[in-house]
């Protein structure tokens, strides 16, 4: 029986082996999963400070362009001459939007992009009950 004897000896040792190596496995798995996590988390942190800052730019591009849109620095004319375009072009598609609006007769209705407002009216006048739900995908 030495040799059954000898042969769970040998089984036990390489159990002790493999339960090491995975033990060893396990940290090794944990740690870096520590570090992955980490590294998540400052990319989050990065890409909130970057958002900041194209807040910040365009908030001093916008002041910037408040206080001397009249004499800009040369290099920087010919983009408030691009906003001031922008902006004509803005006014006019919005006088386009209220005169179509005008001829329709919604000058005094609900705007088509207030759906709410829209399955308020449409329920009344069909006498049923409509319920809007929003659902957060992050619950499911």
């Amino acid at each position: 029986m030495s040799g059954f004897d000898e042969i769970m000896g040998m089984a036990g040792e390489l159990a002790a082996k493999a339960a090491e190596k995975a033990k060893d496995l396990a940290s090794a798995a944990a740690e870096q999963t520590k570090r992955v996590g980490h590294a998540a988390k400052l990319n989050v942190d990065i890409s909130a400070q970057k958002e900041a800052m194209k807040k910040l730019y365009a908030e001093l591009g916008k002041q910037y362009y408040e206080n001397h849109r009249d004499v800009p620095e040369t290099a920087l004319a010919p983009l408030c001459r691009q906003i001031d375009t922008a902006q004509q072009a803005i006014a006019a598609l919005e006088r386009e939007l209220a005169a179509l609006r005008e001829e329709s007769g919604d000058g005094d209705g609900p705007d088509a992009g207030d759906f709410a407002s829209v399955v308020d009216e449409t329920q009344e006048d069909a006498g049923v009950e409509v319920e809007i739900t929003v659902e957060d995908p992050e619950e499911k």
